[in-house]
């Protein structure tokens, strides 16, 4: 269970790191739809989405885990349960939140350097 947890994270950070920067440094393409116009406030536009999607999802499952501490009732085991699923969820809001801030840093950066 760790080691596929290990590999979904190395193959989300590999992509912050590594793949979306290649899009931030593209050339400007025109959005024939509307909205953003270029790659950079598409990334943007998408992860505004995400996150808000990402927090209604942790909101259940911060409820979810209470209820699995209520259920427990002492019991070792469920409270062990219980508590893996709570950090669980506390280390995928801050993955979400840390890709936000990832983002915004790398779009301040670039922005920088542009000018």
């Amino acid at each position: 269970m760790k080691s596929k947890s290990i590999k979904i994270s190395a193959i989300v950070l590999s992509f912050l790191f590594l793949i979306a920067p290649m899009f931030i440094f593209a050339q400007t393409i025109k959005n024939p739809l509307g909205g953003p116009q270029n790659v950079e406030g598409f990334i943007s536009y998408i992860l505004q989405y995400v996150v808000k999607i990402g927090g209604i999802v942790a909101i259940f499952a911060f409820i979810y885990s209470g209820f699995l501490f209520v259920q427990a009732q002492g019991n070792p085991d469920g409270l062990k349960k219980a508590k893996d699923f709570f950090y669980g969820t506390c280390i995928g809001v801050a993955v979400l939140l840390g890709a936000q801030l990832i983002a915004t840093i790398i779009t301040g950066t670039v922005n920088s350097i542009r000018q």
